[in-house]
């Protein structure tokens, strides 16, 4: 080999290796973030999830001991709402843990991240279907209070109730979309990932 072509060699591969850090660190960058805005998280749907944890025997109480049947009917909706809640932020924080960085290389970690934040997207975008039973158990409290006790007060509460949902709803839609500008941004990545892996072969191969 010539020294011009060695010369020729060592600058491609110096270019390659140059350019395979700067994706990789760019990779682990966006890991890096990813981890923090996952503690974040953390910290406030752990307390969403106490929260939910306290309400429950009291929905479930209510439930058995309401003062009609129709109060009793709208707890138990709502009892189911709470542990479909529990469950939902259960599965949540458990995926946001299996998700955090690890011992594995930066492709598999950016796999399982992108893998684990798709299902925290699913979760996100059916959030109106599993927190459903607690707006339909305030509205038949509402129902209840109209029939028993006062129109204003069953207005009131319907407001309130509606309000929430379409409240839940904005909340859940933004939590969505911020998944999903994460999940773009993984899948990005991983993209980065395969043609820095390809190019070195392509192009060793064209050299030969």
């Amino acid at each position: 080999m010539s020294d011009d072509a060695s010369t020729l060699k060592a600058a491609w591969m110096s270019g390659a290796a140059a350019d395979e850090l700067n994706v990789r660190m760019t990779a682990d960058r966006i890991l890096e973030k990813d981890r923090a805005e996952r503690a974040r998280e953390r910290r406030l749907r752990a307390g969403g999830a106490f929260a939910l944890l306290v309400l429950v025997p009291v929905v479930l109480w209510a439930a058995a001991y309401g003062i009609s049947p129709l109060v009793r009917v709208a707890y138990a909706l709502m009892a189911v709402g709470c542990v479909a809640g529990l469950v939902a932020e259960w599965l949540y924080l458990d995926w946001s843990r299996r998700a955090l960085p690890g011992p594995n290389d930066t492709r598999s970690q950016l796999q399982r991240t992108a893998f684990m934040v798709e299902c925290q997207l699913r979760l996100a975008k059916t959030a109106f279907l599993w927190s459903a039973p607690v707006f339909i158990g305030g509205g038949l409290i509402a129902v209840w209070l109209y029939r028993e006790r006062s129109a204003a007060g069953a207005v009131a509460l319907s407001a309130f109730m509606a309000a929430s949902w379409i409240g839940s709803g904005v909340w859940a839609g933004r939590g969505a979309t911020a998944l999903g500008l994460r999940k773009r941004q993984l899948e990005d990545a991983l993209a980065d990932l395969r043609e820095d892996a390809q190019s070195p072969r392509e192009d060793s191969g064209v050299r030969s």
